[in-house]
């Protein structure tokens, strides 16, 4: 009986195929609900992931430490080249220290002129609180007198309260610009003190700064940067602010063969928030939750899926059949006969459904079969494969080790030039003399601004001089009409004290007192106020001429280094700072040139470093590849580039920094070739044609691409399958391309989902 239903069920799902395949094949039917037909296909129930990955091709990158000033600084020279591998501590960048000595100078001298500013301001406080306080006592008495009201008492209660407020805030931004001066001479000391930047991490040297326009660094620009090459992570080629795919749940790096978990490697909140306020952004970067064999440079591919459904049993869509009853599919049984099987139903995307329970992996289901079957033409087993593509390249040069350019810094004109371009020379030789403009010249303003501080200051000496005579005048005046009035109201007082002075008299001399007594009381006070605006003209003269002996001390030292710079004369000769090579020049004698006019350029090269020209995308830091030079091939690793092209976040010391991107303007990438026959090629560099790996990834799948089928649904979406051979029996299986991140063409493109290692595909 369980044969005779077998048999039934199979002829069922036989008819079902030949009507949904439009056969021409003729086959008699017993039944309307159990046809036959002749070719039935089936497949097997396995395993796979469910719904379509997001690609992201990814590199495998070293944690980047960045090394900067943190003030402005002018530099003396790199200790590193670009490539070199240094140590935990090993000396990068030089400081020009003179120039931070004069800086320490002059800070000095501020912290002191604001440290007598402040002590004036502290006497001068007591004073002026003083003047308020006799304000008010004087307000008191002529509203004693009957000739003040009580609000205009209480107004100085007022002017009080807002003078303490505003000691109160001038104290605090004392504190303030103290403190931030004092910060700036520990920086500073410590600068004179190392006079250098040191390594924080062992590393290789993949960046640093492009001096052609100057070496003077900014604030927390960085300078060096060192590649930890042990200390590695997954990097897409996207900013923070770009990625998009963090609403997956399940992230994995695709690496021999097999899908390894992956975590965002999240940035802090604070360097976060942080890079965001900047408007700069750091890179995407993913950590794998298990140890991997990854290197320095290689790429890497990144998968993304929406459902946490990987590796999870499946059966295809085409498979499945509905009833009362439930799902069921046509399972094919060792005999050859068909079972009818109901099934639980999980997840499912466009071609499968999960497999809860009911069926094993391994179990042969009918399905139904659309597409054209393969003429077995050939066979392809999937292996674990290097994918590969190619770039070329036209014009190569050398890499500068170090540059540096000289600019005018000052108007004038050219005198003499004694180099000349490609010319080698050794520190200290002159390179240049220059006639400064008399009008425009440093020597000259700086000149006429001591002249100008001199003349202010004897102003103010003058001035301060006459107000000191005419107070004192007010206070000698005052005391004599003091004297005399209370001599007088003597007088007064005895005649009231007269029996013989009559009551008209008596009235007369009352009034004439009163009077007497409110002049000297206000001529009191003002001796009062007198007294002590005398008091702060002394602490003011004292104060301004501190503050002169400063200005001038700073201005001769500014002219005593004008004179240096300019020979002491207003002609100013441009010295070499280093050994090297003249790159450039831009001016020559008889020219006029303007501040900030470029002059001289110079440079040393590497012996093994070149570099590509033109637009090309990033290179991964430490990926190697061969050159091919016509028929010769080179190996070559890439140590720097335009890869570096995304700012840095980190926090060192609870303090949270964000760098500019440290990268290449011209689209660039510098390689290492330690093969000398390459630079046989050397007079050929700027138009040699070069080939090379521009991406390759190690252990993927790709197939020849006429084994990969294309087939539109009914909403023009593009589906691709490969037919899979199990034992004597084909099936179709669909796959994910890597196309639309260029991984492979139509040729041969590289499969990202839906193919095992072993799979025999025919087409």
């Amino acid at each position: 009986m369980m044969k005779m239903r077998k048999i039934k069920a199979l002829a069922l799902a036989l008819s079902a195929l030949i009507v949904l395949c439009s056969c021409t094949g003729k086959q008699n039917v017993p039944e309307l609900l159990e046809p036959v037909g002749a070719e039935p296909t089936f497949r097997p129930v396995e395993k796979a992931d469910m719904g379509v990955s997001k690609i992201i091709l990814g590199s495998v990158m070293g944690t980047e430490y960045c090394h900067f000033y943190e003030k402005m600084i002018e530099l003396k020279e790199f200790k590193v080249a670009v490539g070199d591998y240094v140590n935990e501590g090993d000396v990068l960048v030089e400081a020009d220290v003179d120039s931070v000595k004069d800086q320490i100078t002059e800070l000095n001298s501020s912290l002191s002129l604001l440290t007598a500013e402040y002590e004036a301001n502290k006497k001068k406080y007591d004073i002026e609180r003083s003047k308020i306080e006799l304000q008010k006592e004087q307000a008191e008495y002529s509203k004693n007198m009957g000739m003040a009201s009580e609000e205009y008492v209480k107004s100085f209660d007022k002017n009080l309260e807002n003078f303490e407020e505003n000691y109160a805030y001038s104290d605090e931004m004392y504190e303030f610009n103290k403190r931030k001066i004092n910060e700036s001479l520990t920086e500073l000391n410590k600068i004179v003190s190392d006079g250098v930047i040191r390594a924080k991490k062992s590393g290789y040297v993949t960046y640093i700064k492009d001096l052609k326009a100057g070496n003077t660094a900014m604030a927390n620009e960085n300078l060096v940067t060192v590649t930890d090459p042990e200390d590695l992570f997954f990097a897409a080629q996207g900013d923070t602010r770009s990625y998009n795919y963090s609403k997956y749940a399940v992230k994995f790096a695709f690496i021999e063969g097999k899908k390894v978990p992956i975590s965002e490697y999240n940035y802090s909140d604070s360097e976060t928030v942080y890079a965001k306020a900047q408007n700069l952004y750091p890179i995407q970067r993913f950590k794998p939750e298990e140890e991997v064999n990854v290197k320095l440079g290689d790429f890497v591919l990144l998968q993304f899926y929406e459902k946490d459904k990987n590796d999870v049993l499946v059966v295809g869509k085409d498979s499945v059949n509905t009833d009362d009853t439930g799902s069921f599919v046509y399972v094919k049984a060792d005999d050859g006969t068909l079972e009818k099987r109901y099934f639980e139903i999980g997840a499912n995307d466009e071609h499968n459904y999960e497999v809860v329970s009911g069926l094993k992996e391994g179990e042969m289901v009918l399905y139904t079969q659309e597409a054209a079957l393969p003429k077995m033409e050939g066979q392809y087993e999937v292996k674990l494969r290097t994918f590969a593509s190619s770039e070329t390249a036209k014009g190569i040069k050398y890499v500068e080790e170090s540059t540096h350019s000289y600019f005018a810094e000052d108007a004038g004109e050219i005198v003499e030039v004694y180099i000349n371009e490609l010319d080698e020379v050794k520190k200290g030789d002159p390179l240049m003399k220059i006639m400064i403009d008399s009008e425009k010249g440093r020597l000259v303003g700086i000149e006429n601004r001591i002249k100008s501080e001199n003349r202010d200051y004897d102003n103010f000496v003058k001035d301060s001089e006459k107000e000191y005579t005419d107070l004192n005048k007010t206070i000698s005046e005052s005391a004599g009409k003091t004297n005399q009035g209370m001599a007088r109201i003597d007088e007064i007082k005895k005649a009231l004290a007269d029996p013989n002075t009559t009551p008209e008299d008596m009235v007369k001399l009352a009034m004439e007192k009163s009077k007497l007594e409110m002049d000297t009381n206000g001529i009191a006070y003002n001796v009062k106020y007198a007294e002590m605006d005398l008091k702060l003209l002394e602490i003011n003269k004292d104060l301004r001429k501190k503050q002169h002996d400063s200005t001038i001390a700073s201005l001769n030292r500014q002219l005593a280094n004008a004179k240096k710079e300019n020979d002491g004369t207003g002609y100013k000769t441009i010295y070499a700072e280093y050994d090297g090579k003249i790159n450039s020049i831009s001016a020559y004698s008889g020219d006029k040139v303007d501040v900030g006019k470029k002059l001289i350029e110079s440079s040393y090269y590497f012996d093994d470093i070149v570099k590509f020209g033109g637009s090309h995308d990033a290179e991964a830091l430490g990926f190697t590849y061969n050159i091919k030079v016509k028929d010769d091939e080179y190996p070559a690793e890439v140590v720097a580039g335009n890869n570096n092209s995304f700012a840095h976040v980190f926090t060192e010391n609870g303090k949270v920094y964000c760098t500019a991107p440290a990268y290449d303007s011209s689209n660039t990438f510098y390689m290492r070739v330690t093969d000398e026959d390459f630079f046989k090629y050397s007079n050929q560099f700027l138009g040699l044609e070069i080939s090379y790996d521009k991406m390759r990834i190690d252990n993927v799948f790709y197939v020849p691409g006429d084994y990969v089928m294309k087939e539109i649904s009914f909403d023009n979406k593009e589906y691709f399958y490969v037919w899979v051979m199990d034992g004597d029996t084909v099936y179709k299986r669909y796959v994910q391309t890597g196309m639309d991140q260029r991984l492979g063409t139509f040729d041969k493109p590289v499969i990202v989902n839906g193919v095992h290692e072993g799979d025999i595909l025919v087409k």
